[in-house]
């Protein structure tokens, strides 16, 4: 497991962290905790991943935002929430989908919709993805020494853990998209 862990756990983050993330992220800081990742190298990894996904939403949305949501409807449920968002805050809207489950994925696309500034939009992902990388990580890696705290020695019980959060994440992740896919049949 030490094996696997090493090999593609910074892959893994990456890919997690490109399209959501938190529960990757979490997980990875609950394992830097216990030695098995560089809790630096995963706030580097977790960021690059963030970041370029948000890049590269932007410009699909930027290119083809209509398209995108007339091709996936239920990102059309997300849109006006994001919109009436930057209405309000601005391009610090970006900094706020950044923690809110469903709009940080499709958020990126949305300010590309919008028009949103390259230039603007391009730095504030930047430091929104960096803040959040050293945020969830170091929450894994705070859990990780309170769980370790609590429970005495985890030695024995620290990969279930791991992969006990990842399940959970997509779990939760699985249920929203159960109920979302119900209530657009029910919308018909």
């Amino acid at each position: 497991m030490e094996d696997l862990i090493a090999n593609f756990g910074y892959p893994a983050l990456f890919l997690g962290s490109f399209l959501e993330g938190e529960s990757f992220l979490i997980a990875a800081g609950f394992l830097a905790k216990r030695g098995y990742l560089n809790l630096n190298l995963i706030i580097i990894v977790a960021m690059a991943g963030a970041y370029l996904g948000d890049v590269a939403l932007y410009f699909l949305g930027r290119k083809n935002g209509e398209k995108v949501i007339s091709k996936f409807p239920q990102t059309a449920i997300y849109y006006p929430k994001a919109k009436r968002l930057f209405d309000k805050y601005g391009m610090w809207a970006i900094f706020l989908t950044r923690y809110l489950y469903g709009l940080r994925f499709a958020s990126a696309a949305f300010f590309g919709l919008m028009k949103m500034r390259p230039r603007n939009f391009l730095f504030l992902a930047f430091v929104s993805c960096l803040v959040w990388s050293i945020l969830m990580g170091n929450l894994g890696y705070m859990f990780g020494a309170s769980l370790e705290a609590l429970v005495g020695q985890l030695k024995q019980y620290e990969k279930i853990i791991a992969v006990v959060i990842v399940a959970l994440g997509i779990t939760i992740w699985s249920v929203r998209r159960i109920i979302y896919k119900r209530k657009m049949v029910a919308k018909g």
